[in-house]
């Protein structure tokens, strides 16, 4: 008997079913999207490790050159004995009769300031001091003067003739306190002298000191 086979049977005498069509619902969910750490292969992942680090210390270097630089330290104060400058200005008054006391004057200049703190001299019978007091500022461009006042004590200790007088004179500034020794020169030597004589006459100069008698002792 002839005929078609029904169910479109394949040829060669097995079954065929055609293909398989998904029941409703039973559709596979698309693949999620991997993360980027997944996606990365390891080189790229130091590849980018390498260009974060490079940049992080770009902007660790650039940030202090940036930055404005501080002005430099100013060169600190030179020593007072350096930037003084102590000059003779002349008496103040003629001479005044025996005891009385006289007086001279000092200038001051600066290059830098400091100040006057002290004015002595070496005389044991001569005391001086600073009309106004001290401590005296000097600075740039001013021209102090200073008033010393001097008194004779004793006529045997202060000599007629200075012949080369000085004071010793103290000063201070931030970087040093110095007490230096200023010869003032022939002029300031030559009114000194004039005033001591004018202050110890001659006939009365020598104060008188009494003398001891000392008798021959036996030496052991």
């Amino acid at each position: 008997m002839s005929g078609t086979r029904r169910g479109g049977a394949r040829p060669g005498g097995h079954g065929y079913l055609g293909p398989v069509e998904p029941a409703e619902g039973t559709e596979a969910p698309p693949p999620a999207p991997l993360p980027l750490r997944d996606l990365l292969s390891r080189r790229q992942k130091l590849v980018l490790a390498g260009v974060f680090a490079a940049v992080v210390a770009l902007l660790t270097v650039r940030h202090p050159v940036q930055r404005p630089h501080p002005p430099p330290p100013s060169d600190p104060p030179r020593i007072p004995s350096v930037v003084s400058h102590l000059r003779y200005a002349g008496p103040v008054g003629p001479p005044g009769g025996p005891g009385a006391p006289f007086a001279l004057r000092v200038s001051a200049e600066a290059d830098e300031p400091y100040e006057v703190t002290a004015v002595r001299q070496s005389y044991p019978g001569l005391s001086v001091s600073v009309t106004g007091g001290l401590p005296v500022r000097v600075t740039p461009g001013q021209s102090v003067l200073l008033t010393v006042e001097y008194r004779v004590t004793d006529c045997a200790g202060a000599p007629p003739d200075a012949g080369m007088p000085f004071l010793d004179v103290t000063l201070r500034n931030t970087r040093a306190i110095e007490t230096v020794s200023q010869i003032l020169g022939a002029r300031y030597a030559r009114d000194l002298s004039e005033r001591l004589h004018s202050a110890c006459p001659i006939s009365g100069y020598r104060t008188q000191v009494s003398a001891h008698t000392v008798t021959n002792t036996h030496v052991r």
